[in-house]
């Protein structure tokens, strides 16, 4: 099942596309900047709003070493490192997404503080309590053994390190309408509803702190949010394919009928 959902992101030649792209734009790349880069890296809901959402529930600090699971292009490893001084490791199963990662940090002189890996979130390449922060961003849904996902978060946090996600989950109106940004089909998608996440969060030892349900947001921003995809062909297109706004358009759909939900959390590992 991984292959699938490798060959769904894959995209080789990815970093130099990007860059291109940007010299198009005029952008000098020899001073490059994270912010030149959120319409094309900020790969989740609300993009770099949903990041900078997330962020100022865990107040992060120059202190902290943060774990970026599934971190896609390192769009926002770059926000947390740029932003809040932080150091910050990320790790995603598909290699065109860390090698642009790599490319681009370096580009944005940030490579001395944030280190990319390619590695699966159920299986992470980490000691135990490691980390201070573990960071997600629209990952779980691709990922089948949510047990042991959720238990090896744990494994990598300090005692008494936070857990950042924000997540779509299973609503009450049944499957969602494909293909979606994560999945052309339900071979790649594994929506849990929110009361199983819960189960699965807490049953990793994690207490939650808090559990925010964004839907109604998202769809506030949705027809803007869209018009701006289907505006821009040197975007989130170079990331997430041709027929991203076609995708999104079926995921606010399916928000809109019910058949998903997003969730914005934050949980702690005890002392």
């Amino acid at each position: 099942m991984t292959n699938k959902i490798v060959d769904h992101y894959e995209k080789p030649g990815m970093g130099k596309a990007i860059l291109n792209a940007l010299i198009m734009q005029g952008i000098d790349i020899k001073k490059l900047k994270p912010e030149n880069l959120y319409s094309l890296d900020q790969f989740h809901t609300r993009g770099i709003v949903g990041t900078k959402d997330q962020a100022s529930l865990t107040e992060p600090n120059e202190t902290m070493h943060i774990l970026d699971i599934g971190c896609g292009i390192g769009g926002s490893a770059r926000y947390l490192a740029w932003t809040y001084g932080c150091r910050v490791t990320g790790i995603d199963i598909t290699k065109s997404f860390i090698e642009t990662a790599k490319l681009l940090t370096k580009k944005c002189s940030l490579d001395h503080v944030i280190d990319f890996k390619k590695g699966d979130a159920t299986d992470l390449p980490f000691d135990n309590d490691k980390f201070d922060m573990v960071w997600c961003q629209n990952v779980s849904m691709n990922i089948e053994r949510k047990d042991l996902f959720y238990k090896e978060v744990a494994r990598a946090l300090k005692p008494n390190g936070r857990f950042s996600s924000s997540e779509y989950a299973l609503g009450r109106g049944g499957s969602p309408y494909y293909p979606l940004p994560w999945a052309r089909g339900t071979q790649e998608s594994f929506l849990i509803s929110q009361e199983e996440m819960r189960l699965y969060t807490e049953g990793s030892g994690l207490e939650i702190i808090d559990w925010i349900d964004k839907s109604k947001q998202i769809l506030a921003v949705a027809p803007r949010a869209l018009k701006i995809l289907e505006d821009d062909d040197a975007g989130l297109q170079l990331v997430a394919g041709e027929d991203i706004a076609t995708r999104v358009s079926n995921s606010t759909k399916s928000m809109l009928h019910g058949h998903i939900e997003n969730i914005m959390m934050v949980a702690k590992k005890p002392l």
